[in-house]
This record gives C-alpha cells, sequence and structure tokens, in this order.
C-alpha cells in the first residue's frame, strides 16, 4: 500500500544562529539582502510568512558565512579569527583552513579506545576533556595503518619532499566525485615541472568541520563503528544511531505517516544551543604560471597524496595551490533543516582558447552552447536502470576547459573518454548574479584588492522544495533546486541530480515489487499515494523525508518531497540515519589514490555507496 502524503503544521518560529554567538529573533517579513563584510558569523532569517528561507536573503547569508569563514585566523585555536585582521590578508591561514578535517573526526585508525588526536578517554573509553575535546590540537592525519602499509597509520613523505615542520591545514584525501568521476581543469599545467604531482590537472578535495560539529560527534562517542560490518548493523554508538535513525524512516513509510524522532541515540547535527555547526568540502589544484601571479585566486599550501613509485603506498607532498571551489553546510537549532550554499572561482568554466564563459558575478560572456557538454548527454530518470548516454565522440581536445573521465565500474556512465564541459548545467539566476554584484561592492569597498572579489556564490538550498514546487519563485528556481558546482559536481547525474543514484545515474522511480504490490514492499521502497507511473511494478521515488527536529518550522511543508541537487543526493544519508552527512560513520582508511577507478566503487573512501 503507497504511502499518503499528509499535511502536517508546527508553529514557525524564527531563531537566527551565529557559529558561536547568541541568537536573535527577526520574524516577519522584509529579510536583509545586503552583505557586510565581518569576521562575525551571521544571522538567517526566517520569512515569518512560511517558515521557509527565501532566496535572496539566504544568498546574502551565504556570503557573510563565507566572508566569516574566509576571514584570517588568528592563529591562538583552531576556527577562531582575528577580528583586528582586514578580509582579505592572504599571508595566512584562513578560519574555515583550521578547523578539523574529516581525518581528524574519522581517523582510519578509530576504535573504542582509540578516539581522534587530542580527546582523552576514562577506563570504559569515555571522553573526558570536554567540552573541546582537544579540539585545537596541531594537525594530525591518522588513516588506517593496514590501508596504508605503515606501523601507525601516518602517511610517509614522498620521495624529494621537502621536509615540515607540521602538516599543512589541508589534507586533499579525496580525488573523486563521491565515486562517481574525476574531474580535470584544461587550464592547469598539463605536466608539473618538478616532475612530482603524476596528475596535475586533477582537481582535489578536503572535507572540514567546525568545534560545534567536532564536539557533536565526540561527545557521543560517534568517532568510529564497526568495520566488519555494514554501518548500522554493528553496537558501536554510531551504528546504534544509525539503525535507530534508519528505523524511524522505515517505520513512517511502511504505516504512511510522518515519522516520529527516532529512539535515543541519533544523529543530530544541529546544536542544542545558539552555535551553529559547519561543514565544508574544498576543492584546489595547482595553477599555471599566470594564473598563479593574476591575483585572482586563494592560494597557501596543501597537502596532496601520490603513491610510492612501484608500490601501493600512498605518500604525501605539499605545494601551493588554487582554490576553485568551496561547498559551505551549515545547521543551526532554530533554523529548519540544513542551509547548502556554494561558490566557485570566477575562472572555472573557460572556453577552450581560455575565454571566460562568465564574469565574476555569474553572467554568461558568451552564447549558451547547444549543450553543456561535449559530447552532449541525454539520460531518461523514469528507468529503473537508466543510463547516460554521450551523443557524439569523446573530446579529445579538452584546451582550457574543465573535462571529467566517469567511473567505468558503473556501466550506466559513459567512460569511453574525455567529456568536456562547456557551460555550467544551470545559468546562474538573475537573484544569485545580484547577490554578487551586492557582495563584490562590499569586498572591494572594504579592500579594493582582495582576492575574494574573483569567487562567486552559484546558489543556494535553504528551504526542502518538491519537484512540483520549481520555481521561479521567493524560495525556488531550477538552479536552486538542482544545486551544484562545477568542480565538485560536474558530471551529469551529479548536476541534474534527482531521486536515487543507481550504479552512478540519477532515477526517479522505484520498484514496489515483482509481482503483486505488497504494502511493505511499496512504502519501504519510498512509493506514495500519488507516485502512479505507466509501470504498474514502479512508483516515483520520494527521496526526502524529514524527522520532526529535521523540519521545525516548516508548517506549509507537504512530506515527502522529491529533492534535487546536494540536498536530494545527501537525502541518502538522511534516509539512513546520518542527518544529511555522507560522512557520519566514515572512517578515512586512506586516501584515494590518482587512479582512483583502479579499484571497486565501494573501496573509495568518499564513495557515496
Amino acid at each position: 500500500m503507497p504511502m499518503n502524503i499528509i499535511k502536517y503544521t508546527i508553529i514557525p518560529a524564527c531563531l537566527a544562529s551565529a557559529f558561536a554567538a547568541s541568537s536573535a529573533a527577526q520574524e516577519g517579513k522584509g529579510c536583509p539582502t545586503n552583505v557586510i563584510v565581518s569576521s562575525s558569523p551571521p544571522m538567517p532569517c526566517i520569512d515569518g510568512a512560511t517558515g521557509g528561507l527565501d532566496l535572496a536573503p539566504t544568498a546574502a547569508y551565504a556570503w557573510q558565512t563565507f566572508i566569516a569563514l574566509n576571514w584570517p585566523a588568528s592563529g591562538t585555536g583552531r576556527g577562531t579569527p582575528d577580528a583586528n585582521a582586514s578580509f582579505g590578508e592572504v599571508d595566512r591561514p584562513l578560519v574555515w583552513e583550521t578547523l578539523r578535517a574529516k581525518v581528524e573526526t574519522y581517523p582510519g585508525n578509530g576504535a573504542a579506545g582509540q578516539a581522534p588526536h587530542g580527546v582523552t578517554l576514562d577506563a570504559k573509553n569515555n571522553p573526558t576533556n570536554g567540552p573541546d575535546f582537544g579540539f585545537d590540537d596541531a594537525p594530525l592525519y591518522v588513516y588506517q595503518p593496514a590501508a596504508t602499509q605503515t606501523k601507525d597509520g601516518l602517511i610517509p613523505a614522498c620521495p624529494n619532499q621537502a621536509s615540515v615542520s607540521g602538516p599543512a591545514w589541508l589534507p586533499l584525501d579525496e580525488t573523486t566525485q563521491i565515486g562517481n568521476n574525476q574531474t580535470f581543469a584544461g587550464a592547469a599545467p598539463a605536466t608539473d615541472p618538478k616532475g612530482f604531482n603524476s596528475q596535475p590537472q586533477l582537481i582535489r578535495y578536503a572535507v572540514k568541520m567546525n568545534k560545534t560539529a567536532y564536539q557533536n560527534i565526540v561527545a557521543n562517542r560517534f568517532w568510529y563503528r564497526d568495520m566488519t560490518r555494514d554501518i548500522g548493523t554493528g553496537t558501536a554508538p554510531i551504528d546504534i544511531a544509525v539503525a535507530n535513525g534508519t528505523a524511524a524512516v522505515q517505520a513512517a513509510r511502511q504505516a504512511g505517516q510522518l515519522p516520529s524522532n527516532p529512539a535515543t541515540p541519533f544523529v543530530n547535527l544541529a546544536p542544542q544551543n545558539d552555535d551553529t555547526a559547519v561543514l565544508t568540502k574544498s576543492a584546489w589544484r595547482p595553477l599555471s604560471a599566470t594564473e598563479m601571479t593574476s591575483g585572482r585566486f586563494r592560494t597557501t599550501t596543501v597537502r596532496y597524496y601520490e603513491q610510492t613509485a612501484g608500490t601501493k603506498q600512498p605518500c604525501y607532498r605539499e605545494d601551493v595551490w588554487g582554490l576553485v571551489g568551496m561547498h559551505v553546510i551549515t545547521y543551526t537549532r532554530g533554523v529548519p533543516w540544513v542551509i547548502w550554499s556554494t561558490f566557485e572561482q570566477a575562472d572555472n568554466i573557460l572556453t577552450s582558447d581560455g575565454k571566460p564563459t562568465e564574469d565574476t558575478n555569474g553572467t554568461p560572456l558568451v552564447p549558451a552552447p547547444t549543450a553543456a557538454t561535449t559530447p552532449a548527454l541525454t539520460s531518461d530518470p523514469t528507468q529503473l536502470a537508466p543510463v547516460v548516454t554521450a551523443q557524439g565522440p569523446y573530446c579529445t581536445s579538452p584546451g582550457s576547459r574543465l573535462f571529467f573521465r566517469e567511473n567505468p565500474n558503473f556501466p550506466g556512465l559513459p567512460s569511453g573518454g574525455n567529456i568536456c564541459l562547456d557551460s555550467r548545467w544551470h545559468a546562474l539566476p538573475d537573484n544569485m548574479v545580484a547577490a554578487n554584484k551586492t557582495a563584490h561592492a562590499a569586498i572591494t569597498n572594504a579592500n579594493p584588492s582582495s582576492v575574494w572579489q574573483y569567487y562567486k556564490l552559484i546558489n543556494v538550498q535553504p528551504t526542502p522544495i518538491d519537484i512540483t514546487g520549481i520555481g521561479p519563485s521567493a524560495v525556488s528556481t531550477p538552479a536552486s533546486y538542482y544545486l551544484s558546482n562545477s568542480v565538485i559536481e560536474t558530471d551529469y547525474s551529479l548536476g541534474n541530480f534527482t531521486g536515487d543514484l543507481v550504479k552512478g545515474v540519477p532515477s526517479n522511480v522505484v520498484q514496489t515489487s515483482t509481482g503483486a504490490a505488497t504494502k511493505a514492499a511499496s512504502a519501504k521502497a519510498g512509493a506514495t499515494a500519488d507516485a502512479k507511473t505507466a509501470d504498474p511494478k514502479t512508483a516515483e521515488y520520494y527521496n526526502t523525508l524529514l524527522m520532526p527536529f529535521q523540519s521545525n518550522g516548516l508548517g506549509f511543508l507537504r512530506q515527502p518531497i522529491r529533492m534535487g541537487g546536494c540536498a536530494g543526493c545527501h537525502a541518502y544519508s538522511a534516509g539512513t540515519g546520518r542527518d544529511f552527512s555522507f560522512s557520519i560513520g566514515q572512517n578515512v582508511l586512506k586516501p584515494d589514490p590518482v587512479d582512483a577507478f583502479a579499484m571497486p566503487p565501494a573501496m573509495l573512501s568518499n564513495a557515496m555507496r
């Protein structure tokens, strides 16, 4: 029996929270859209008429969050700004760069008695040095000894790597986009003049979290799981929490009702005080000599990983690279669900001869191509086992363009050659262009030479929207619904995400049964009362079912919904008890290798499934 769609009402509340400051209520319309250059984190403003967050003021909130995160760090504590510094100073680490890396929170050797570095445990393996739990410890990247072929999980330097006094703040230990593809920048050097980087055009990634998120994970002992069993089936605290969250969602689907909050413990990344939990994912690459001296890129020392010649053992190198993209995800107590925003360096999408396709605000500079990629790509998400089809020959001459290579382990992806990006999948709408103009004016007024005038907000996802509710409206546009970043979600599947990934390809339908549908089979699959399709054995897939703690104040929302873009993709982790975070329960065993697709997808540290 399909699941009913039920409308529910909760009294809207407006609670706007800073990263570590008190909150203030701003109920009502007229949320501000101006951008203030400040080291103090902003407060999101809720529309009192709906309980949601409109796109325009959320764009301003995203920009002010981005500015606060990119403020020069104080050097006296990780994630702490130097309030006396000027925004745009580039000769020292930034606030977000000094946050905890994913491997520092979910270490590869994590176990009941092996906590993240800086944490002290008692005889029963409970952390004792709260509330900070050693967050400010100097960076230390400990992977799994067996996976890295080391005694202690500390990866050695590559041959001829200069000695370092301590690890770089940014360990780029992901080389794929959730296991779907790898992305390359044709504008980057084709070969490393030093002879060290085996793939200098490959874009690599780092995941970070702030103290509020870290404290939550450590206090609940979520830093490890039973690695001998599937997540949610072991006895570690995170396994129990994931099982509780999954059970709550499944019970609601099978009963045709909205879910209750899970049994305790469960994963809830929103703080119970007025702080904000922040997660970031950043994209980096080597720069050409021209780019390095252009003043248009944030550059800093990163740690990246290669393999020792003739072996599979990873080794590290450090070099100065450029920031090309950044996701920011925030959780607060009083704001409904999660706020998603994504930024890019202004020159990411170039023509083959190196001309920008957009200006710094996101306004197109060249006519729109007939297709976003060469070759053009198509897919049908109404199929149970969809494929992405290349319409023409592969791209043999990327020039300065971005290009990607799909995972050959997924037969539904076109993996026979390079696919070049000629434009973004969804152009920036006018409201985002306007937000960028406002932010850039504020930034250059504060510092005319600031590098951050060459970064732009691509879009935000502040309010859950079903596919039938795509705007244009105050809360949704096609570009916000399909939120993606050209260097973090480059391929067709991630740039046009809806439903679920079936071997790397989006599908909006599920199989209800092999014969006569049953209540349990249909509801567990996510079928709903109005989800009929032409095939009686399939139903439309509703990927997002919010629990009460995730939907506080969303009185207008009808559930479940079919969400797209970043939020829709992360709904998989929410449906499996991990509150929209793929990092939960994923200890980083080792850095992804450069040739990541030479191994099964399940072995990748950042693979979605």
